[in-house]
């Protein structure tokens, strides 16, 4: 009686919850508001309430806040899979065909929703200008204060917490996140590589920028992974490190599959950079911006004695002023115009339809756990695929006519009649739809799973079947689709990735399995496979590899035009690094990452953030790094300046060249040959140096560039000290370290004259 009692005044408070809500929503004035996916439905749950929390006994309880664990998810095991995978790339290249579908899956589905209510995102920005974007994302964020600002109010008058019901279910809540959290700053990974056109490279170094402030700018402290990760360690969550296997064993009860989804997202928006680099922009600006469910995590955290550190610190850097908030609509903008520029205002459209696909895809999928106590039913995606789909318009069309023409059949399939499922109005209703086709895949000899020519509906309707005629040749072609794809994976989940080339107007050309073997290393990005692959650092060396001490190098004798491709392509060899944010989570990785930093050109690391001040100084021509030294210097050589890295190496001879090609893909191997290529850095850093201090008719530089230049070798030189020292405790990566000198030292020997 009690249960009872309390049940219905449960279920009264929640009502009175809803009736207040509604009248909220109907006395709102002004534009609709997007959905919040991160917040849960309703909450149910006081801050007073009296359900116990889990057992603090075990520590498995302590993470298992639902009692029970979740049944096996076959398409969440996929993610997982591949998260594994995506973090060890270098060792699993297969699965690029596969991320590709997936991420023009994901792009489509977001899509198909968007367009479910087009006028409460960004798709109301028909056309671009930087002030329709302005105005847009300016009265997002005024959205989002004030609903804050509810919250708040609801909160003051005795309203529950809407993130988390206590201690325990927060604590489980942050551990569920983990996945996400650990790839911080992943959609911008693969982003401003040296294959990049030249064209855009001050475009993707201001995406890059962002991604630095993520990974502290070199600065371990400031790492939002570390960050997490010490968070993790405060909580007692008892995980692994994230790029190892054993972070996804089952045994971690990581259970939350729009976790995976969303951290799988972000891993391979940019892993195709060159193909994809409008909705990589359109991803960043979107998930750059405010979000409702950050404010509230901060606040509630702090209520239940946790530390939101990590979360304030989004709240702070991703500012709209001179955040990444700011720098990601720049960013957007400035890549609009330069296209525009370049191709002309159709052009501009085409690629503003594919930021709004990028920016729909980070809006569209949902990055926090749904904490148990919280949690509402959400109905699943129906139908599945566009074959069912197809396949319920038919019957749907059929069933005005059937319906009475089957009056008398006593044919049942599964909880009907035949008649009662064709009844027209009953058979509009979705889950009545649902039920249909469940009981009609059931239902032998009908039905034969997975073979189409076995089962008697097929044979029924076609030719000398009772039913020939009554569907045309091709619906009975979808209806045998249906049953051949029945059970099969490919129909779970749905493949389908129309909307995404019907809205950006893109051709629906597939880059195959064959097709990425046979990239070119110069254009494409990533190129795991291919001529180099049997290739062995002991073919190319010729010096001693046992001495890594100082080098002189007489760049009096220097063959600029031989040279020049070792120039360009020597800024790819710690490039992979930080495409994996995790590991730039610790001291060497960071250490890469500052030297990444003076390699591209950006200001010397201070005790803050930089955010628009770097933006600002690379628009105004003052963040020159190599790849900008090294135009500089075929112009002052008399060279044609190349436009792309492949022209870049065509400036030089046959074996120059090769080198200089094997060194791109060798920066892709970074799980294999990590000591090797800071070895390969170091002598490029000696030359570095060499070049800067060259003066008088000698000069390949000017001398305001030639101090540029002293200053990023200086700055390579802190960072790869700092590398070398760890490398050196250990004998074995002392020797690759020592390899990667002495390969670099002799293809730099090779330009120069006898």
């Amino acid at each position: 009686m009690f249960v009872l009692e309390t049940t219905t005044a449960v279920l009264i408070a929640f009502l009175a919850i809803i009736a207040y809500n509604e009248v909220q929503n109907r006395l709102a004035k002004g534009r609709p508001r997007r959905k919040d996916l991160e917040s849960p439905g309703s909450p149910l749950v006081s801050v007073t309430s009296h359900a116990k929390p889990p057992s603090n006994d075990i520590v498995v309880d302590l993470f298992s806040v639902s009692g029970k664990d979740a049944p096996a998810d076959e398409e969440m095991e996929r993610y997982k899979q591949l998260y594994f995978k995506l973090h060890n790339l270098e060792q699993y290249a297969d699965i690029l065909p596969e991320c590709r579908q997936l991420l023009l899956t994901m792009l489509s589905s977001t899509l198909n929703n968007a367009f479910n209510a087009p006028d409460n995102g960004i798709l109301r920005v028909r056309k671009f200008s930087r002030d329709n974007l302005n105005t847009f994302l300016k009265a997002k964020d005024v959205d989002v204060t004030n609903q804050w600002e509810e919250y708040l109010v609801r909160r003051k008058a005795g309203g529950s917490r809407e993130m988390f019901a206590d201690q325990a279910e927060a604590k489980w809540w942050l551990r569920q996140a983990a996945p996400v959290k650990y790839v911080d700053g992943a959609w911008l990974g693969h982003i401003n590589k040296i294959s990049t056109p030249f064209v855009y490279r001050h475009i993707t170094k201001n995406a890059w920028q962002v991604m630095s402030e993520e990974l502290g700018d070199g600065d371990l402290a400031k790492n939002h992974v570390h960050v997490y990760r010490k968070l993790m360690e405060d909580i007692d969550a008892g995980l692994p490190a994230a790029d190892s296997q054993d972070f996804i064993h089952s045994r971690h009860k990581l259970t939350e599959a729009r976790c995976w989804k969303a951290a799988l997202a972000q891993l391979i928006i940019s892993l195709f950079p060159h193909e994809f680099l409008p909705e990589v922009l359109g991803f960043n600006m979107a998930y750059e911006s405010l979000p409702l469910h950050l404010l509230k995590t901060v606040k509630e955290l702090r209520e239940l004695k946790l530390n939101p550190y990590y979360f304030e610190l989004h709240i702070s850097i991703d500012n709209a002023d001179t955040g990444h908030a700011a720098m990601a609509m720049s960013v957007v903008a400035d890549y609009i115009g330069l296209v525009e520029k370049i191709e002309g205002e159709e052009a501009a459209h085409a690629a503003w339809k594919r930021v709004q696909a990028g920016y729909i895809l980070a809006e569209g999928l949902p990055t926090t756990p749904e904490s148990p106590a919280l949690k509402t039913d959400t109905e699943e995606s129906f139908p599945h695929n566009t074959i069912e789909s197809a396949l319920l318009q038919i019957f749907a069309a059929k069933s005005f006519v059937a319906h009475k023409i089957h009056c008398n059949s006593r044919v049942k399939i599964g909880r009907r009649s035949l008649v009662d499922w064709l009844e027209p109005n009953a058979f509009k209703d979705v889950r009545w739809q649902q039920e249909f086709l469940h009981d009609l895949s059931h239902c032998k000899p009908w039905v034969i799973i997975g073979n189409s020519d076995k089962s008697r509906l097929v044979r029924e309707l076609s030719w000398e079947g009772k039913m020939f005629g009554s569907f045309t040749e091709k619906e009975v072609e979808v209806v045998r689709e249906w049953i051949d794809t029945l059970g099969s994976p490919q129909s779970k989940p749905n493949p389908d990735t129309a909307a995404y080339f019907e809205f950006t107007n893109r051709p629906t050309t597939y880059m195959s399995g064959t097709a990425l073997e046979d990239s070119d290393v110069l254009v494409h990005y990533p190129v795991l496979s291919g001529e180099f692959q049997t290739t062995t650092i002991s073919e190319t060396i010729g010096l001693d590899v046992r001495d890594a001490s100082a080098f002189d190098f007489d760049m009096t004798r220097l063959s600029l035009a031989d040279f020049l491709p070792l120039w360009f392509t020597s800024t790819t060899l710690l490039e992979a690094l930080p495409s994996v944010p995790v590991r730039a989570a610790d001291a060497f990785g960071s250490a890469v990452v500052r030297i990444l930093r003076a390699q591209t050109g950006f200001d010397v690391e201070g005790l803050g953030v930089a955010g628009m001040d770097e933006v600002r100084r690379t628009d105004d021509g003052k963040a020159i790094g190599l790849v900008e030294l090294g135009l500089q210097m075929c112009h002052r050589g008399g060279l044609k300046e190349p436009t792309n890295l492949k022209e870049a190496l065509a400036l030089g001879s046959a074996d120059s060249s090769r080198f200089s090609k094997w060194m791109v893909w060798m920066g892709m191997q970074w799980l294999t040959q990590c000591d090797v290529l800071v070895g390969m850095t170091w002598a490029f850093m000696e030359v570095h140096h060499a070049v800067a201090e060259l003066g008088g008719d000698d000069a390949l530089l000017g001398s305001k560039s030639r101090l540029v230049l002293m200053d990023v070798s200086s700055r390579e030189r802190k960072g790869l000290r700092f590398c070398r020292h760890e490398i050196e405790m250990d004998a074995k990566r002392t020797a690759e370290f020592r390899r990667g000198v002495a390969v670099a030292r002799e293809a730099i020997v090779a330009c120069l004259s006898a």
